[in-house]
């Protein structure tokens, strides 16, 4: 197999122009009026472990499919846009059966999204365009706050970090299990490429896990931690992301308690991996004025 050999003068023009350790660059989730993204999506959540009475809870969930995404008018501080799907399916293998859906938006209907310029979503309108009939703890509104990246709300230098908190729910033999996100994004690096500027941010994840549930005179409880990588590219010049993934695993327990004492502990392991991935992309054409 021929390996391809970079031209040595533009490869050391590219390494001058990276980012200097004192420049700091703003990372604003803001793809101007007018522009349709499309993103493909793939999730996968893996258990493994016994339940109450002892039998195998495996659970394998994933979810596929892609998301439309058009910019509408919008107010400064915020980005509003029509999100639609022609299809994510949903999987979901149990020890004795599996069970599937698809997710989507009616034709000619959206979901009417407006997320501030973190990328984080402040609110969701029109939830009758996904229609009804979702037997799962999976949906769209969902996806779009567990998968979706969070920008620094400052201006970034290359080493430099923000944080982020999110709260994943996973159905678990009928209860919720609530995964805690601590999330440090850390900005390696800005270069150059055929659009624009591309920035490099690794991500590193802390998990823990909560939840509880009365059972009469005790008390079911969860527990563990776990942790996990991630990566992420931002088009600096346009106000989008163009790759994020998520990876994490976590070893966890469902502890039954009486008062101050541990009546009983059930181990199990969970994963989860994700990534949300730039398909198709076109901007607005300029105004001529």
């Amino acid at each position: 197999m021929k390996h391809r050999i970079w031209p040595i003068v533009p490869a050391l023009a590219a390494l001058a122009v990276s980012l200097s350790s004192q420049e700091k660059v703003s990372l604003r989730f803001g793809p101007a009026e007018g522009t349709r993204l499309t993103y493909s999506l793939s999730s996968v959540v893996n258990v493994d472990g016994k339940n109450l009475l002892g039998k195998d809870l495996a659970l394998n969930a994933d979810s596929r499919g892609e998301i439309q995404f058009l910019a509408k008018p919008s107010a400064r501080d915020t980005v509003r846009a029509d999100l639609a799907t022609s299809g994510i399916d949903v999987n979901i293998r149990l020890p004795d059966r599996v069970l599937s859906h698809k997710l989507g938006t009616a034709d000619g209907q959206a979901l009417e999204v407006v997320f501030n310029r973190t990328g984080k979503v402040e609110s969701i309108r029109n939830p009758e365009a996904l229609g009804s009939g979702n037997p799962f703890n999976v949906s769209l509104p969902q996806i779009l706050r567990d998968y979706f990246p969070a920008f620094p709300a400052q201006p970034i230098g290359r080493g430099e970090s923000w944080t982020e908190s999110r709260r994943l729910s996973i159905p678990f033999q009928g209860l919720e299990l609530q995964v805690n996100l601590a999330i440090t994004y850390t900005l390696d690096d800005v270069l150059p490429a055929s659009d624009g500027r591309l920035a490099y941010v690794s991500a590193v994840y802390q998990v823990t896990v909560s939840g509880a549930k009365d059972l009469g005179d005790t008390q079911g409880v969860f527990e563990g931690q776990g942790a996990g990588a991630g990566s992420l590219q931002v088009q600096l010049d346009k106000g989008w992301f163009s790759e994020y993934r998520i990876d994490f695993q976590t070893d966890a327990a469902f502890v039954m308690t009486k008062g101050a004492d541990r009546l009983a502990e059930f181990p199990f392991t969970f994963s989860a991996f994700a990534e949300v991935i730039l398909i198709n992309a076109q901007a607005p054409d300029p105004v001529i004025r």
